[in-house]
C-alpha cells in the first residue's frame, strides 16, 4: 500500500491539486494547517477531507476554528492574522468551522501493521512545538500524558521543513509543506510511505503558480501584506 503523507497546505488548492493529479496512492495522512495565507480555504478543506483518511489539526486550523491566536513565528504573525481575518474567515462556512473544530490534535494510527504517532508540531506540544532535525530531543518526543520512553514512529509538520531522521530508534518524518515550503526549495513537498518495503520517499513537484498569484492580487488590498504573501509563496 502507498500512503500519501502531506502537511501545511495553507489554502493553496493549486499545489494540492497538482499533488493529487501526479501521485498515485491508496490512503492519505494530513498533518495539519489546511487554512490561512492562501486564497482558497473552503476548497482546500474539501480537498483534504476527500483525500485524507487521517487528519490532525494544525495551529492555524485551531486558530480559525476557535478564534485563538495561532502563536506562529513573529516573522509571519501579522500576516497570518491578516489572512485569517480577510481571507479565511470570509470564505469558509459554518460547516467548515465545525469540521476544523472536530479535528484531533494528535492521533495514533496503524498503516498496514506499522504504528505511527501523528501530530502537527511535536508529541510534547502537538499544536505549537517545533521539531527541526537539529533540535530533536527526548523531551520533545515524550507524549504529553504518558511520557513514553519507548521508540516510536512520528509523523510531524509545522516547520515547513522536509526531513527524515532516526533519533535514538525513533523514526521522525516531516513531509515538508505542500502549499508553502520554507526550507529553501519552493517546490511543494510531501512524502509517500510504501508499506510493502516499510520505507519513505520524500518528494517534490512543480506547479503553475500564476492562478494563486492572480487570486491573491484580487483578494489582498494591503500592498505590504500582498508583497509578503508573494515572498512566502515564492510567487
Amino acid at each position: 500500500m502507498r500512503v500519501l503523507v502531506f502537511s501545511d497546505i495553507h489554502a493553496n488548492k493549486y499545489a494540492l491539486n497538482a499533488i493529487l493529479k501526479s501521485e498515485k496512492f491508496d490512503e492519505a495522512v494530513f498533518l495539519g494547517d489546511i487554512v490561512d495565507y492562501g486564497s482558497a480555504p473552503a476548497e482546500t478543506i474539501d480537498g483534504v477531507k476527500e483525500t485524507a483518511k487521517y487528519i490532525v489539526s494544525g495551529n492555524h486550523d485551531y486558530a480559525a476554528a476557535f478564534n485563538k491566536d495561532c502563536l506562529c513565528s513573529q516573522e509571519n504573525h501579522e500576516l497570518s492574522v491578516y489572512t485569517r481575518e480577510n481571507i479565511t474567515m470570509k470564505n469558509i462556512e459554518r460547516k467548515d468551522i465545525e469540521f476544523l473544530k472536530s479535528l484531533p490534535t494528535s492521533l495514533e494510527v496503524e498503516l498496514d501493521g506499522t504504528r505511527f504517532h501523528l501530530v502537527h508540531g511535536a508529541p510534547a506540544d502537538s499544536l505549537y512545538g517545533y521539531l527541526y532535525p537539529w533540535k530533536i530531543s527526548n523531551e520533545l518526543l515524550r507524549e504529553p500524558m504518558s511520557f513514553s520512553q519507548e521508540p516510536g514512529n512520528y509523523l510531524v509538520g509545522h516547520t515547513h521543513y522536509q526531513f527524515l531522521v532516526n533519533y535514538g530508534g525513533n523514526l521522525i518524518v516531516n513531509p515538508g509543506s505542500s502549499g508553502q515550503p520554507r526550507d529553501g526549495n519552493p517546490k511543494p513537498a510531501y512524502a509517500v510511505f510504501d508499506t510493502r518495503t516499510n520505507t519513505f520517499e520524500l518528494k517534490r513537484l512543480d506547479y503553475d503558480k500564476s492562478p494563486l498569484k492572480a487570486d491573491l492580487k484580487g483578494m489582498v488590498k494591503d500592498q505590504k501584506q500582498l508583497e509578503k504573501l508573494y515572498k512566502l509563496f515564492a510567487l
